[in-house]
């Protein structure tokens, strides 16, 4: 449901006066103006310039949306929040009077109609960000309708770190291959088994849980960063002809990427019923871990389920020493453009020399 605070009057000036009264309104005027009736919407749409607006949707405990321009308009915020079992998006002045509101016991009533709203009348490129309290089948249908209204994406954020089911984590993958930022916090199963084609050109990409990956997947990326937030033991990219097969792609290739790291490291929090010493410890199913606090009842620290070796990845490769026992450099044979290996038992990294 839609409520105004007073009725808007339509338009019924000529096209070339109207264009000029825009330039002189406020940012928000002009979005309150557009939701009067699909008229409006329409009439508006004509006025405003092409490809200058972008709009960020950021979903958590208090949601907010922000319509921003090129050139001297100011932003728009619409802040939501959740009353009891009621969602509401609204719009306000500077004094807090809310000049617009949307209501309803389903978010995503609220938010698909507004897309359309914006997709209509603005044509914004969007970015979005789904917070660890959005559930995965909010944030795959919100995604979809986005697609539906052709709008493009600078940007996805999913924040949660809860377990995604592979049908949606694959969706994702194959919805967001061509981003310029994607990111995914969320856990996937153990078993998850995916392999992107080099279409996957995602120019920032970063995962937290990227036991599945195959690193030469992603040499079309220009960054890739991968953690290793979950617990799973069987990580693809520790087997060393994986690393290596990527040192060899981007070697042969002119892939576009321009650094690629992974990070062995895994936070822990644990509850625990006796006291731990300061140090290495053992835990269940996992290699090594240390703690750097600890009480009688709970210990933080470092998990280590993976480790490379640097000899096995650079079997076959072609590589100059440095002077670093850890550190490789690379030579692309198209270009002759250059990159360093750097490789520890717990990182592994791979970046273009500027």
């Amino acid at each position: 449901m839609t409520e105004f605070s007073k009725a808007l009057p339509l338009f019924r000036l000529p096209l070339i006066p109207l264009i000029k009264i825009s330039r002189y309104m406020h940012l928000r005027e002009i979005l309150l103006i557009s939701l009067a009736s699909k008229k409006s919407a329409y009439i508006i749409r004509c006025l405003l310039p092409p490809n200058w607006f972008f709009l960020q949707m950021s979903f958590s405990e208090e949601s907010k949306i922000f319509l921003g321009a090129k050139g001297p308009w100011a932003p728009v915020i619409i802040k939501g929040q959740k009353t009891g079992d009621v969602y509401e998006l609204q719009i306000a002045q500077h004094n807090g009077v809310v000049s617009h509101r949307w209501t309803s016991p389903d978010l995503e009533d609220i938010v698909k109609p507004m897309l359309i709203h914006f997709a209509l009348t603005f044509n914004p490129t969007i970015s979005i960000k789904f917070g660890h309290i959005c559930h995965q089948d909010f944030a795959v249908s919100v995604l979809e309708h986005v697609k539906q209204l052709n709008l493009m994406i600078t940007s996805l954020k999913i924040l949660s770190d809860a377990n995604i089911s592979p049908e949606n984590y694959e969706h994702i993958l194959d919805r967001c291959k061509n981003i310029p930022e994607l990111v995914l916090s969320s856990e996937v199963t153990s078993d998850f088994q995916y392999r992107v084609g080099p279409d996957f050109s995602v120019d920032d990409f970063l995962v937290r849980d990227g036991h599945w990956m195959h690193l030469e997947d992603f040499s079309n990326c220009k960054k890739v960063t991968v953690w290793n937030s979950s617990g799973h033991t069987q990580q693809t990219y520790a087997n060393s002809k994986v690393p290596r097969a990527l040192i060899k792609k981007w070697i042969d290739s002119d892939c576009r990427l321009e650094h690629l790291e992974v990070s062995g490291y895994r936070f822990f929090s644990k509850e625990v019923t006796s006291v731990v010493e300061n140090g290495f410890v053992s835990m269940n199913l996992l290699k090594l871990s240390y703690v750097f606090f600890r009480t009688t009842k709970h210990i933080e620290g470092y998990l280590y389920p993976v480790i490379f070796n640097f000899n096995l990845i650079l079997q076959g490769l072609e590589f100059r020493q440095t002077a670093n026992s850890h550190s490789v450099e690379i030579t692309r044979r198209c270009d002759g453009k250059k990159a360093t290996v750097k490789c520890r038992p717990l990182r592994f990294e791979l970046k273009v020399i500027d």
